[in-house]
């Protein structure tokens, strides 16, 4: 029996900060989209110094790993009922 690793449960200040670099994203060529990269810039700065990281690492973390989280939040977690 292939060993299965538990879902992996994120870090709600990550979360956030994937979240606002969504929102930027989203809104591309749009009003907002000063407005938001701001807002995620501020989140990147705020969390890489709590962390005591880098921020150009954690951006490139984040770019790096957004693809796979947006997909994660597409699917349904649970399988559909047998009919």
């Amino acid at each position: 029996m292939p060993f299965c690793s538990p879902p992996f449960l994120m870090d709600a200040e990550l979360e956030a900060l994937l979240k606002s670099f969504d929102a930027f994203l989203e809104a591309r060529g749009g009003s907002d989209e000063h407005r938001l990269f701001s807002i995620y810039e501020s989140r990147l700065d705020q969390i890489a110094s709590a962390r005591h990281i880098g921020k150009d690492t954690l951006d490139l973390a984040v770019r790096s790993k957004y693809w796979r989280w947006v997909n994660a939040n597409a699917h349904p977690t649970t399988l559909p009922p047998k009919a």
